[in-house]
């Protein structure tokens, strides 16, 4: 099993239309998971994450949802185009 993981910081936005849960759970992530990132999120209103390169979770769904709900977040080491 790798342990090579994505790096991702989650920054809340005052501008957020949508449901952080559903964007995390449109992406891989399980029902209790979404919602602990969701509520760490709106704790801290930044979060570092870091998902196995060898999950279910697709890093560019993830990246893409985040965007679409106007969340605040960085792909630290995206791989070049």
């Amino acid at each position: 099993m790798s342990t090579a993981k994505w790096n991702f910081s989650l920054k809340h936005a005052n501008g957020m239309t949508g449901d952080l849960v559903e964007a995390l759970r449109a992406s891989g992530f399980g029902v209790l998971e979404s919602e602990t990132i969701a509520e760490a999120v709106l704790e801290t209103t930044e979060l570092g994450i870091a998902i196995k390169k060898d999950s279910n979770i697709d890093p560019w769904q993830l990246l893409q949802n985040l965007k679409s709900i106007g969340m605040g977040v960085k792909w630290l080491n995206e791989p070049a185009a």
